[in-house]
């Protein structure tokens, strides 16, 4: 095992693809390629791999030489063999796994993997809310309470209120996390029984306490719950004091666990609807894949559960590891220790990168973990940066090894100062402004890179979240400067998809004014009805097409992504128009790529950023990165040693804030803190990190009371990282680094052309695609003859079934005509090693590939060696597609674990015999 931690612009592509190029070229197996695994995050970095190692290999393919040769070798073979190139997200290789054991699982083979869970969890809660009847007192129950409760704390009502989010959290890899260490049993434990013991305990905890705080002068204002004193004064009597001391804690862990008992009280019929809707639409969600095949390889031997699947892989290369789950790493552990034996494996990371805990990535594992499994591993820490010039790297260690120790930090950026290795003979610039006015600093450092030669497609600027985005976007539209950003790649920006969807809302509800104006304009005349909606769309699009071809023309991207993205829903959904209306409306993110090459400003958020660079960088809005910010968390309550006892143990969704200190939740609190200052300074350093030549951090400056502390060197409570940035600088409000870049003087790469998209979306209607052919009645055999006057292709048919059916020379029915009879009886006395009475053979056996397609070989015969023969029948002209058909059974075969395999197409009339 080998450790690399690589910092930003370390070159951590680089070394992944020299790795796996120096593995193939020392190997000896002539299909090496196919025993080596490369595992990344997103399908961007795996494409971007993949790449890398093709061009790699072709460039060590050039000259004499046998290192040369072998690299054409292997070049070859990958292209040739493509689907053997162990080069894949983490997600897809889990899939294929968790495929194999769809039967035990209870799922159809052909399941789909379902990306937007958000709408699964919206329509599972909704069916919650439409299944309420009398029958169900339970839920009805706790609905009233919830109504109660919200009419007592705000003075409205809304049935709806917080049940997405309860259902949400319910559905969270934190909670399934929680629920299997903690033993939650969803039936028992939010049973109405327990829950309503809870509620009683936890009423009675407050009642006392407020009665007690009464009996002391403290009123307890209607609908709200007591807070901790804030002012000596308020705690000047001794028994006030020791009443909060004491029993405070207690008190307000009471009425935060009262107030979730509610949203409990749904879980069980929420958890019931969301399975039954998985089955009814054979879907898994993407992130529940990964706790499946957890529970299938605990207590089994995990290498066979891999090698169940086909899994040839005995070396391992693990990519971005930082952002890996503890539920991912507990699913790959068992590869990487049944490989690390003979194997060769490489794990590549930066902790000080890991900004995805969101998502359930956890910096552990690569910070300390990895090293303690793997005692022996060998870690090697990239220290040099290729990406960005003098200055950027010199300020971007000073200041994040200032930044870590204000934070107590140091061991997790002891490595942060890297040595440059770009070789570009300018140092470049970095530029921190601190100002109210940060879209007009924006707008001007725009504007100062393009008088020195950068173009627009130099620059990206980068945000905290969408909202400060969306206010960058606005001011570049004004100023004419164009612009790429998430709001311009949204479908639903596109002129033609929006009409689309309003003719489609008219059709499913007349009413609708303006998919009616919209429809009469461009000439709709809607069919009874359709029985496709993807068809139906495409008659809708041919119509939109004649009525503005050059919007149609323009959007060509926006059209092609909305209607795969309507395939795939159709494919789980059906083909009912009303409920695609209302998940389009809901749907929030619906994105294509970002065009490649384009000359327009780049807007995204850090967190896109992440593996990208661009020469002139502007992160704006920098004090948005805040230390921490209350959020809502799952937490474990132990109320052991209180008044609560162990009455109301379990998990409750508690929001985390410094007023959690008084609450038996403090040491989830602390945790959560010191997890957020992690997350927000990895934030930071991301966005810093991302620029090549040039940098300007653009920020609000410090309040006045705490500039002039700063000024003055008196310690602070530190609110964001901008503050910090700051203080470093010397409370400079302007601050400058390096000299200005001169883009006229950069090398650009030469990204060549490229294949030109094309210009428009084609709709062809289906009569058009598809026609049957009326001149050859051959073909669907109806020519009324039999025996030797029949045609061509069916006496080939009849003869192939009777192949089918027969062992040796021996079984041939005496019903064959005796022309035919004597030719199989030729051909198969011609090949015993095929024929021969007592080989194991397997005539026409169906298998089942990973995707769930069936394929079924002619004859496959298996020798006590363990190779293979796959032989399939042909009585019709020699044809290319033959050769790709045997060509794909033995790929079949080879995944599944047999590696001496040959494929043989054989033309049986002429006894001709191909060999693949």
């Amino acid at each position: 095992m080998k450790i690399i931690k690589a910092s930003a612009g370390s070159g951590k592509t680089y070394t992944l693809s020299h790795t796996y190029q120096d593995f193939l070229l020392n190997s000896d197996d002539p299909y090496a390629y196919r025993h080596l695994l490369a595992v990344t995050f997103t399908n961007k970095a795996t494409a971007e791999m993949k790449e890398r190692i093709l061009k790699d290999l072709a460039a060590a393919s050039q000259g004499e030489g046998r290192s040369a040769a072998r690299a054409r070798h292997y070049l070859v073979g990958i292209l040739h063999d493509y689907g053997a190139f162990g080069v894949s997200t983490i997600d897809r290789f889990f899939q294929q796994t968790l495929r194999s054991f769809a039967r035990e699982l209870g799922q159809f083979s052909s399941y789909q993997v379902e990306l937007d869970k958000e709408s699964l969890i919206s329509e599972a809660m909704d069916r919650v809310l439409d299944g309420v009847c009398e029958d169900k007192k339970e839920l009805i129950g706790w609905l009233r309470l919830n109504a109660m409760d919200q009419i007592r704390q705000s003075g409205r009502f809304r049935l709806d209120e917080g049940l997405l989010d309860i259902g949400q959290r319910l559905k969270s890899e934190e909670y399934q996390r929680l629920v299997a260490s903690v033993g939650i049993d969803t039936r028992r434990d939010y049973s109405k029984q327990r829950l309503s013991g809870i509620k009683k305990l936890c009423a009675g905890i407050i009642s006392g306490f407020e009665s007690e705080a009464a009996a002391l002068g403290i009123k307890t204002e209607k609908g709200k719950r007591l807070k901790y004193p804030t002012t000596k004064k308020a705690l000047s009597d001794p028994a006030v004091a020791d009443l909060f001391e004491k029993k405070y804690p207690v008190y307000a862990t009471a009425a935060i666990v009262e107030r979730q008992l509610y949203g409990l009280g749904v879980a069980r019929e929420f958890e019931a609807e969301f399975d039954a809707l998985l089955k009814e639409k054979n879907v898994m969600p993407l992130d529940e894949s990964n706790a499946l095949l957890k529970k299938i390889i605990d207590g089994s031997d995990a290498p066979f559960v891999y090698e169940k699947t086909g899994n040839r892989y005995s070396h391992y290369m693990l990519d971005e590891f930082q952002d890996t789950s503890r539920l991912q790493w507990d699913n790959f552990l068992p590869l990487l220790l049944d490989a690390d034996a003979s194997g060769e494996n490489l794990i590549v990371g930066d902790v000080k990168q890991s900004i995805y805990r969101w998502r359930d990535s956890d910096w552990h594992l690569l910070g300390s973990e990895v090293q303690k499994v793997f005692p022996r591993a060998k870690v090697e820490t990239k220290e040099e940066n290729w990406r960005s010039t003098d200055t950027v790297v010199k300020v971007n260690g000073e200041f994040f090894e200032y930044a870590a120790q204000a934070v107590g930090l140091q061991d997790m950026y002891a490595k942060v100062k890297q040595f440059v290795r770009a070789g570009d003979a300018q140092k470049g610039c970095v530029h921190l402004s601190f100002t109210d006015d940060q879209i007009g600093a924006v707008l001007e450092s725009i504007a100062d890179v393009r008088s020195r030669g950068a173009g627009y497609g130099d620059i990206a600027v980068l945000v905290r979240g969408k909202a400060e985005g969306a206010a960058i976007a606005e001011a570049l539209r004004l100023a004419q400067i164009s612009f790429i950003s998430d709001d311009t790649l949204d479908l639903k920006s596109a002129v033609t998809v929006r009409r689309l969807v309003s003719l489609l809302s008219f059709y499913d509800d007349p009413a609708n004014t303006v998919g009616s104006f919209l429809a009469r304009s461009v000439g709709v005349e809607f069919p009874e009805n359709y029985h496709s909606l993807v068809d139906f769309c495409e008659f809708l699009l041919r119509k939109l097409s004649d009525y503005d071809r050059p919007s149609y023309d323009a959007e060509t991207l926006f059209i092609g992504a909305f209607m795969d993205m309507l395939q795939d829903w159709v494919s789980v959904n059906g083909n009912n128009v009303k409920a695609f209306i209302r998940q389009w409306q809901e749907k929030k993110d619906c994105y294509i790529g970002s065009p490649a090459n384009s000359d327009a400003v780049r807007i995204m958020t850090v967190h896109k950023s992440k593996g990208l660079e661009f020469p002139h960088v502007i992160f704006p809005f920098a004090n948005k990165v805040e230390l921490f910010k209350p959020v809502t968390r799952w937490c474990v309550l132990d109320g052991g040693g209180t008044a609560l006892g162990h009455g109301a143990d379990g998990i409750y969704p508690v929001e985390l804030s410094s007023s959690s200190l008084r609450t038996l939740f403090a040491d989830a609190y602390r945790q959560e803190r010191e997890l957020q200052i992690v997350d927000n300074l990895n934030i930071f350093y991301v966005a810093m990190t991302r620029a090549s030549k040039s940098l300007h951090v653009i920020a609000k400056c410090p309040a006045k009371n705490k500039a002039d502390a700063l000024k003055k060197k008196r310690s602070v409570e530190w609110s964001n990282f901008s503050e910090m940035l700051y203080a470093w600088c010397g409370c400079s409000e302007e601050w400058m680094a390096g000299e200005p870049y001169d883009f006229r003087l950069m090398k650009r790469e030469d990204k060549g052309t490229g294949i030109p998209f094309p210009a428009a979306f084609d709709s062809i209607p289906l009569g058009g695609r598809l026609r049957a052919s009326q001149d050859a009645s051959d073909f669907f055999g109806d020519d009324g003859l039999t025996g030797p006057q029949a045609s061509g292709r069916i006496k080939g048919i009849q003869l192939h079934a009777v192949l089918s059916s027969v062992e040796s020379a021996a079984g041939l029915p005496s019903s064959l005509d005796e022309e035919d009879k004597a030719m199989l009886g030729e051909r198969l006395a011609a090949h015993p090693e095929w024929f021969a009475p007592g080989l194991r053979s397997r005539n026409e056996v169906s298998v089942f590939g990973a995707d769930g397609t069936l394929h079924r070989p002619d004859r496959v015969v298996e020798r006590e060696d363990g190779s293979i023969d796959i032989i399939d029948y042909k009585f019709g002209a020699e044809h290319p597609s033959y050769i790709r058909q045997v060509r794909r059974y033995m790929d079949l075969y080879r995944k599944m674990g047999y590696e001496n395999v040959c494929g043989y197409v054989w033309y049986v009339p002429e006894d001709k015999v191909v060999k693949l």
